[in-house]
This record gives structure tokens, sequence and C-alpha cells, in this order.
């Protein structure tokens, strides 16, 4: 593998890096302080009908009387469906879970599967369901109206909040790789179609063309999020990172962003430059424990310093 510095880069010392952490972290607040409540609300209101679907027919779908098969079958055949029944459970659990636990692929194509499926898939929600939302079914009885609408209400809150987080961690990364692609182009770079579907194999016949980049393309077995010819004829491999917690920051930095760059440096050498292009919340050691990979890093709140690097790589 190659370790030495890549040259024209700037190596920042630990002083630096405290401080973009700072003024990274002090703009991802105002980000955050400046969201809209309409968000959530959309994600609110848009989460809260399949749930009370769901919900109301609760006690018919985990018998798999005539009714709640109907219903089982036309909930599994949409996103949002499955989605309701991976939060009837305490707490929610995720979409590999259930098809591990249901034994059934979550795809549209499934909608049809026969009653050994739809069988199996009321016995997770029976096993996994929150006996404080739904203590009717433990109870054998009917829900009172207060008891559906509390359940209905705790239920779509639980989802709402959960598709807003996701929203925010890509917002993050969208931010970020947008923020790069725009440098790019403004500086005379184009973007380059991505004529190979196996990516960039071999720098030589398969690397973008001089002053050309490419997006979510494969380099060797990775993807990169941006891939640029630099005038040296190195390739500059740039992931782009958002992070919204100082421990998310060490699966972003350490172990994703990381282990591609040691995969490229081993596969390709020095002709590849690894870099990431933060933005949120990070760790300053985390940072400088990904600098010495070795990976350049680069901060959406001063991009300037990849264009800097990208002007002397000549």
């Amino acid at each position: 593998m190659i370790t030495a510095w890549p040259r024209s880069a700037r190596f920042w010392q630990p002083a630096e890096v405290a401080a973009d952490v700072a003024a990274a972290r002090q703009e991802f607040r105002s980000r955050r302080l400046g969201e809209p409540l309409a968000r959530y609300l959309a994600a609110f209101d848009d989460a809260r009908p399949i749930h009370a679907e769901l919900i109301t027919g609760l006690q018919g779908a985990l018998a798999l009387d005539a009714a709640g098969v109907a219903l089982l079958r036309r909930l599994w055949a949409t996103d949002a469906g499955r989605t309701a029944y991976r939060y009837l459970a305490a707490p929610p659990i995720s979409e590999d879970d259930l098809e591990t636990l249901a034994e059934a692929k979550l795809a549209v194509r499934s909608a049809a599967q026969g009653d050994p499926a739809l069988a199996r898939l009321a016995d997770v929600m029976q096993a996994t369901l929150d006996p404080r939302r739904f203590p009717w079914i433990a109870q054998a009885r009917a829900a009172t109206p207060a008891e559906q609408s509390a359940a209905i209400l705790a239920s779509t809150t639980l989802a709402a909040s959960q598709r807003l987080h996701t929203l925010r961690r890509g917002d993050e990364k969208s931010m970020v790789e947008g923020s790069v692609r725009g440098l790019l182009i403004g500086m005379g770079w184009q973007a380059a179609a991505n004529r190979l579907a196996r990516g960039v194999q071999n720098l030589i016949n398969d690397a973008p063309p001089w002053r050309c980049f490419l997006t979510q393309t494969n380099l060797g077995g990775d993807n990169a999020d941006v891939l640029v010819r630099l005038d040296d004829g190195r390739l500059l491999a740039i992931e782009c990172k958002g992070s919204n917690s100082e421990i998310n920051s060490r699966k972003r930095l350490n172990k994703e962003a990381a282990q591609n760059a040691r995969a490229w440096l081993s596969g390709f050498g020095g002709q590849v430059v690894p870099a990431v292009a933060l933005q949120g919340v990070f760790k300053d050691r985390y940072v400088i424990e990904a600098q010495d990979t070795p990976m350049l890093i680069f901060w959406a709140h001063r991009l300037d310093d990849l264009c800097d690097f990208i002007r002397a790589a000549v």
C-alpha cells in the first residue's frame, strides 16, 4: 500500500482540525434550528392513513380472517404498508429483520404470496407487537376508541420521526456532494457519462477524460461519490460524508471512507488520491485518524481548499 502523503495536498494539524470541527458543528446547528416544522408534519400526514388502516384492522390481520388476509396482502404491496408492519413492533424492527423473521422478501412481487407466507408475517407481528400501544391484543378484546386513537398517534409519530431522521442523513450527504459538483463545474471540469457498467477498473482505459469527473462510480470494488481526473493524471476519489453525531462520524469516516481509501491505495497505488468532503458533526480525533490513512480532508464550509488542491495538481 502507498502510505506517502499525496503531493500538493495540505496536511491539517490537530488545532486546525478542531477549528473546522467546531465550524461544521455550528453550521449544522443553524440548519437544524432553521428546519421547518412543515417537513415533519408532511411526513406525519403521509404516514397516518396507512397506520390507521393497519391498526384498525389489526385483530383481523393477526387472526388471518378474510378481511385480515386481504389487508395484509394489500399493505405488503406498498412501501408505506411494509413500513407500518415494522412499526407495530417494540422497538420498531428493520426491513432486514422483517424479511428474515417472516421469511419473505420486502418487494411488490411478494404481495401475491400464498397463505403460508402471510401466516409467518402474522406470527412475526404477534411476537413483536408493542404491548403498551396495543394492550387489547394481549387481552383478546376489542380496542376502545381511545386506545385505538392513541396507538395510531404513537405509531405514526414513530414512523414520521424516523422518516425525517433518514431524510436528514441524506440531506447532509446530498448537500456536500452537490457543493463538490458545483465547485468542479465552476472550475471548468465537465461531468462525464459513466460509460462502463463495471466502473473504473483500469486507470489507463476506464478513467474519465482530462478535466472531467464522474459521480457514483465504482473504483475497483468500491463506490466513489466523485472521481476527478486531475491535470497531472492522478485520479482524485472523493467520498462525501454527512454526520449528525460524533458517534455516527466514526462510522462514516473511519469505517466507510477510510476502508474505501485503503482499498483504492492497495489496488491503484499513488495514482489514486483518496479524499473525503465533510459536512455536519464530526469528532476531531476521528478526522485526524482518517487523515492518517492517508486521506485528504475537505470541509463543505471551506471548499476553496479543494479548489486549491486541484489547481496545484499539475
